[in-house]
């Protein structure tokens, strides 16, 4: 802002108001009349040029002040102190309920799975398990060993079977690829299905499966026979090779490539039923149970790490607005005193400029009435003894916020105690999710 107390030169104005030259003139006629209480035309004009500057200075001053009030308005958390605390504690309450939020929401997921290791550790009592249930692997990787074992029968058989096939190596081909399926997929049924209720406590269901067994090894040995007779008749070139395969059963191989083919196909169906069996726990529900418990698991530990997150999200925003509320409070209050003291010095240069005016008036007063005796020969009016007096105004006074004292220091305190329940409320939520190694020891499964 532009400084309103302009300095002046006392012989600038008293040469342009020709001052000595004036008090020449009325004091050799004798001007003004000895009797005269008021101020003369020159006295006058002294006073004028004067009042102009301080009326100048005046209302410089008084924009300069209102720009100060401006200021101290602007700091609006100092007259905000009362809400701050209670703004405060609506934090703490907020958070509170959020975690009664949490603490809810993690209710039914908490009791589904203390349920379900229950019903786990139940499953296991029941079919005296005491071994945790194989993990199962990728279905990609089952499916992968179930279709290489029919593939590479197929490769294999094809070379065998092509033998006097009208269609050469596709017909070849087609019946291998035939053989070989039958003989794959029944196996690998067998070994998903039948194989594992051989293990399981029932006794009428474990003789099902074993029967089922023996029924698949009686299955494979035929098939895979009759696929060899099927190529020795081929070779020997039969019009009807199917029809004569099973007129030769109960007979030998005639070729080693027969007894190949016999073998190969009995391989592939273990492989293939290895592959269905290793698909799951060898015990039959084992496995799906124990997925269903691990994913009831994962849902409940991403849920108290959901809701721990959101409580802890929480918890940084309150206390980061906290602090960032603190560090306002004490900057504004600093900005207040500065702005404030700012004001005072500006009030009393104010004053002082006033009372600076006042006495160059009267000096320049002074120079117009000494020359003004020195020329009259009659005694001077009275008044010329007279100091002039500046008719003063006053700047509007200050309206800063009321600051009761301790009131800063309270606030601080209040969002001090906020900040710490806040983190102490976090501290009991986080103690209150349960976590899964508890559940464990607390239901003794682990």
């Amino acid at each position: 802002m532009n400084d309103p107390f302009v300095q002046l030169d006392r012989s600038v104005i008293s040469a342009k108001l020709k001052l000595r030259e004036r008090g020449k003139e009325q004091g050799a006629a004798g001007l003004p009349p000895h009797d005269t209480a008021t101020l003369d035309t020159v006295e006058a004009d002294v006073a004028v040029e004067i009042g102009e500057h301080y009326s100048r200075a005046q209302i410089e001053s008084a924009n300069s002040i209102r720009t100060y009030d401006t200021r101290l308005g602007d700091l609006v958390l100092l007259s905000k102190l009362s809400s701050i605390g209670a703004e405060a504690r609506r934090a703490v309450g907020d958070f509170k309920a959020e975690v009664v939020n949490c603490n809810n929401r993690l209710a039914n997921s908490r009791a589904a799975i203390t349920d379900s290791y229950r019903d786990l550790a139940s499953f296991r009592e029941e079919n005296r398990l005491t071994r945790p249930a194989h993990a199962a692997p990728p279905a990609i990787s089952t499916y992968g060993y179930i279709l290489l074992a029919w593939f590479m029968e197929t490769v294999m058989n094809a070379f065998l079977l092509r033998l006097n096939d009208d269609m050469g190596y596709l017909g070849g081909v087609i019946a291998a690829a035939t053989v070989g399926a039958i003989n794959v997929l029944a196996s690998a049924f067998v070994g998903r299905m039948v194989w594992p209720r051989a293990n399981v406590r029932d006794g009428l269901q474990r003789g099902l499966a074993w029967a089922g067994i023996a029924a698949w090894i009686v299955f494979v040995l035929v098939w895979n026979l009759l696929a060899a007779h099927f190529r020795d008749a081929k070779s020997a070139g039969a019009e009807l090779p199917e029809q004569v395969a099973l007129t030769l059963m109960g007979s030998g191989l005639d070729s080693i490539f027969s007894w190949g083919l016999l073998i190969a196909g009995v391989i592939f169906a273990v492989t293939a039923a290895l592959a269905g069996y290793r698909m799951d726990d060898p015990y039959p529900g084992y496995g799906h149970a124990t997925r269903r418990h691990d994913a009831r698991c994962e849902d409940y530990a991403a849920e108290v790490e959901r809701a721990t997150q959101e409580l802890k999200d929480i918890r940084d925003e309150g206390i980061d607005e906290a602090t960032a509320v603190r560090e306002r409070l004490e900057q504004q209050m600093a900005e207040r005193n500065q702005i404030l003291a700012a004001r005072e010095a500006f009030s009393r240069r104010y004053v002082e400029y006033g009372d600076q005016l006042e006495q160059l008036a009267n000096a320049l007063l002074q120079d117009y009435r000494a020359a003004n005796m020195a020329a009259r020969s009659d005694p001077p009016p009275a008044h010329f003894k007279t100091a002039w007096t500046l008719k003063r105004h006053p700047l509007p006074l200050a309206t800063p916020p009321e600051v009761a004292a301790g009131a800063v220091e309270q606030a601080e305190a209040t969002l001090e105690r906020a900040v710490a329940e806040i983190a102490a409320a976090f501290d009991a939520a986080i103690s209150q999710f349960e976590p899964l190694d508890g559940l464990r020891r607390r239901l003794g499964d682990g």
